[in-house]
Formats: C-alpha cells, sequence, structure tokens
C-alpha cells in the first residue's frame, strides 16, 4: 500500500461479482485496522479458467469452458434460461442454439433476420447481437421451414455449427439443447467437450418427471450436472393454487 491507501487486487478464475460487495462490506474494517491505512482502493478482474473436460475430449478451437443447458420437457424455460445466463455471465461468452427443431435463440436476441457471412467460403462467422457470439440454425431457414431431418442429420448439423463456427476467444460457450433425452442429446453430450450442464424445470410433477430422467443421461455420459434450475417456482396456479 501506499500514499494512506491499501490496494487490494483479486484476480479470480471465475465470473464473481455478486459476492465482490459483501466481501468488502466485512472486510474494509479489518483491514484498515490491522494495516493502519486509510482507504482502500478495491479491484476485481477476471482470468476465466478452463475447466477438466468430460473424458479430457479436445476442446473447441479458442473456447475454454462448454455448458449445456437441457430440459426434459419443452416449455420449461430452457432457452430464456440459457440466454438470461450466458448475458449474466459478463464475461467473453457465445451461445450456440443446439435446438435444431425449435430455434429461438435468434428471436429471443432480437436477430431473426440477420443471416451468417463465411468468409473464407468454409466456415461461418457467429452474429453478434447484445455482446454475444451466437449461431442457430435459426439464421439459415424461414419461420415457416420445417426442419424435417432424421436424427443423425440433425446431429451432424449442429456439429458442423458447433466445430465450423469462428467463434472468438471465450471463456464461455452456452449450448441452448434440445429438450429431450433422445438420440440427439446422447449424441451431443457424447461428441461435445462439454465442461458441464444445467437442468431446467418447472416444479410440476411432470416436468420433475422429465428432468430426473435428463439427469440420468448426463450422469451415463459422465457429464457433471452443474446444478438444477427451478423455473417459475413462484407461479401459483389460478386453478389449483
Amino acid at each position: 500500500w501506499m500514499d494512506d491507501t491499501l490496494h487490494v487486487e483479486l484476480v479470480m478464475p471465475f465470473v464473481w461479482h455478486s459476492a465482490f460487495e459483501d466481501l468488502k462490506e466485512q472486510c474494509s474494517a479489518d483491514l484498515l485496522r490491522i494495516t493502519g491505512a486509510k482507504a482502500i482502493d478495491w479491484k476485481l478482474s477476471h482470468n476465466i479458467a478452463t475447466l477438466k473436460r468430460v473424458k479430457n475430449q479436445p476442446g473447441i478451437n479458442g473456447v475454454k469452458n462448454i455448458i449445456a443447458v437441457s430440459s426434459g420437457k419443452g416449455g420449461v424455460g430452457k432457452s430464456s434460461t440459457a440466454v438470461n445466463l450466458a448475458l449474466a455471465l459478463a464475461a467473453k461468452v457465445g451461445i450456440l442454439d443446439a435446438d435444431i427443431y425449435g430455434p429461438s435463440i435468434p428471436t429471443m436476441l432480437g436477430a431473426e433476420n440477420q443471416r451468417p457471412t463465411s468468409p473464407d467460403g468454409t466456415h461461418m462467422a457467429p452474429i453478434m447481437s447484445h455482446g454475444l457470439a451466437t449461431n442457430s440454425i435459426g439464421y439459415l431457414v424461414t419461420d415457416d421451414n420445417a426442419m424435417v431431418w432424421r436424427g443423425p442429420m440433425a446431429s451432424k448439423a449442429l456439429l458442423q455449427m458447433l466445430q465450423e463456427t469462428l467463434w472468438p476467444d471465450l471463456d464461455y460457450l452456452v449450448l441452448d439443447m434440445p429438450p429431450g433425452t433422445g438420440d440427439i442429446q446422447l449424441t451431443l453430450a457424447q461428441n461435445i467437450p462439454v465442461t458441464g450442464a444445467v437442468v431446467v424445470t418447472t416444479p410440476q410433477d411432470i416436468a420433475l418427471i422429465d428432468a430426473k430422467k435428463g439427469i440420468v443421461m448426463f450422469e451415463k455420459v459422465e457429464v457433471p450436472v452443474l446444478g438444477i434450475v427451478e423455473n417459475m417456482s413462484m407461479h401459483i396456479c389460478s386453478n389449483c393454487g
């Protein structure tokens, strides 16, 4: 410290904005008393660590961590959670819409009318929206076209979007997974170097049953479940209370 000011800089390996203010409040008085300083200059920076990947699979160029946001049942707020998680991380973040049959990320980010470009004729440049690097099959098809593809074809298309997108250097890439536990989900979990998964559900029993199935699927393919998001937990049913 210098000039009667104690300079404290924390470099965190993960996003840690929420607890920083609490730390300052809890420690400032003791630090001033112990050091004799008259003021404290706090600084927080991040150096996001690359965590261990499933089965040590090779990573995606420039991407440190991949987080899969999944749900056993559709309509529980999975895509909303994925978008808000990506925005809340407040780091260098991308989001890939892995829901081939029902892409919604372009609409949620207000970018549904944009189309990806190919600088080299082989790879796609991600579409930037709200500070996020994004890609989705929704950028390539119109709203009135249905993706009538079998599982292997859809899985191949998704792997191409993941591996052939010119992602910038990212701390996190969030995958908005399709709902369910079928062929596509298993193929993705086994072929994408996922750091961990987040399972989204609602409080209803029918949604929780499918969420449990999703957790079992991730356990079988050795993908760590980072947490469960209970969406709409404060909702009170107008019929049953």
